[in-house]
């Protein structure tokens, strides 16, 4: 059998991960990014890489450690300073036989990219595609078509993939909150070291932690019930909301210029039942998308790539496509409730609900709640399986 050629739209940390697993499957891969160049690597947000993401990187080749900083401890408070739980992530190691690591986004695209080499083509936008039994047309806005035997789309929360696929869906839900994400070297930042510090108020949720070096990521979020006068800057506006926070909050915001803030909505969809249709399929945020309240969407994304790239070992596409959505479909789907319903106890303003959640999370975090997460998110089986 000759080597699939294998079209992906969308150069992303899924599709770029979805390039490599396919093209160490025997495939002839081209990654189409419609942006003009990578995002500098010094600059861009934070991640987490739990051990899933950690495994699922190695399944690729590829060494988390190069890009990451290790993080030893998920530590939860409320915003008055009161540990609410505390996550052992380092005891967990062994377990799982890999850490957890922070990244910056940009370096670990950079790191995805420079495997990828010149099958990532910057620049080409794919404004549409013909299906047919024997592969499918892809369209770009330049007038140029490329015929592939599969088509990948890894574009995205909007993907046009998948808007071609689906063409009447509703559009992504919003999840009812904003983050205002920054990165700034900040020498005595404040942040313990390898701690994902995790704090909670009313309507208002902080994380942050140390990217390696100086340079510290942090995350304020903000319920879409808080409004403010109209022109009020961000950085005021996080001032207010975050006053009187415990340390390193406040100085965290501070310290951000203006410039350097980056407001997200946060958007995600429903879990959909399929994927595929014919010799098309979906990765990543343009098959699940969701909400960050598990640090999940990565390595969701990287673990599709990892699972794609094994069942290409099929002769038949229709089978190869069925077994991964049989191996991906249910569980990014519980992931991805599981996350919004994470979500919804960071929009809770009222006093007397804050504080039951805070007791709730005192009471049952450090065990049930850890034990129960990283059974969701945690245990992924690699191994190859033979039936849809």
């Amino acid at each position: 059998m000759s080597a699939r050629r294998i079209a992906v739209v969308g150069g992303g940390i899924g599709g770029l991960s979805a390039a490599i697993a396919l093209r160490r499957a025997g495939a002839a891969v081209t990654v189409h990014e419609r942006a003009p160049a990578l995002r500098a690597a010094q600059s861009g947000h934070g991640l987490v890489l739990w051990h899933n993401a950690v495994l699922a990187l190695r399944q690729l080749g590829l060494d988390a450690g190069k890009a990451g900083y290790e993080l030893h401890t998920h530590h939860f408070r409320n915003r008055r300073d009161r540990t609410l739980a505390t996550w052992p992530m380092a005891d967990m190691a062994p377990v799982y036989d890999a850490p957890v690591y922070s990244v910056s986004r940009p370096d670990l695209h950079q790191l995805l990219a420079e495997e990828v080499g010149g099958d990532l083509v910057l620049g080409s936008r794919c404004t549409g595609f013909s299906a047919g039994g024997d592969g499918v047309t892809l369209r770009f806005d330049d007038g140029r078509q490329e015929r592939a035997d599969l088509l990948v789309g890894a574009d995205g929360l909007r993907s046009s993939v998948r808007a071609g696929l689906i063409p009447h869906e509703p559009p992504p839900r919003y999840a009812g909150f904003t983050a205002f994400q920054g990165v700034i070297k900040l020498p005595g930042s404040g942040v313990p070291p390898h701690t994902f510090l995790s704090t909670w108020g009313e309507g208002r949720w902080f994380v942050c932690y140390r990217l390696g070096g100086e340079h510290v990521y942090w995350d304020g979020v903000l319920s879409d019930h808080i409004t403010a006068p109209l022109g009020t800057r961000i950085t005021g506006l996080l001032a207010e909301q975050f006053a009187g926070w415990p340390d390193p909050v406040p100085a965290l915001i501070a310290a951000t210029p203006e410039a350097d803030l980056t407001p997200v909505p946060i958007y995600d969809r429903p879990p959909a039942a399929r994927w595929s249709h014919g010799p098309v399929t979906l990765l990543g945020d343009a098959a699940h998308p969701m909400t960050f309240n598990l640090g999940q969407g990565a390595g969701q994304a990287i673990e599709d790539a990892v699972v794609l790239g094994q069942v290409m070992g099929e002769r038949d596409l229709p089978t190869a496509l069925a077994r991964y959505e049989a191996r991906r479909v249910a569980r990014t789907a519980r992931i991805a409730r599981r996350s919004r319903a994470n979500g919804a106890l960071t929009r809770w303003r009222n006093l007397l609900a804050c504080a039951a959640r805070d007791a709730f999370m005192r009471l049952t975090f450090d065990r049930l709640v850890f034990r129960k997460t990283y059974d969701l998110t945690m245990a992924v089986d690699f191994a190859e399986r033979n039936t849809p």
